[in-house]
């Protein structure tokens, strides 16, 4: 199973070859998707539908709501890695005792 980060990810959807490519060696079922990638692909999708629809974005509502459309098929496609009670307790484990500290989300998805 392979796991991909959020950069990875939207590189990925934006249709990098090189990341493409790389991810087309893995079948549909060996790939993953931690629940706080899926969360914060979607919080920025969302984010872009609330530009546009102010008039702020770079993209039209149609356009934002279309990503916003075609990202929610993609994560249908792969597995989603839950966030689980033991993954809360690595989480909060390695959050009181990591110094430099490092951030929320990446500790969160290594936790999982």
């Amino acid at each position: 199973m392979n796991a991909f980060d959020a950069d990875v990810l939207s590189e990925i959807m934006r249709g990098q070859p090189a990341y493409v490519q790389r991810a087309a060696r893995f079948s549909p079922r060996e790939q993953s998707v931690p629940i706080v990638v899926v969360e914060e692909i979607l919080r920025g999708r969302m984010n872009s539908i609330r530009q546009a629809e102010a008039g702020r974005g770079k993209l039209s509502v149609e356009r934002a709501y279309g990503y916003f459309e075609a990202t929610v098929a993609a994560f249908q496609r792969v597995t989603i890695l839950g966030y689980s009670a033991a993954a809360d307790n690595l989480f909060q484990q390695w959050r009181s005792r990591l110094k430099p500290r490092i951030g929320t989300h990446d500790l969160r998805i290594a936790a999982i």
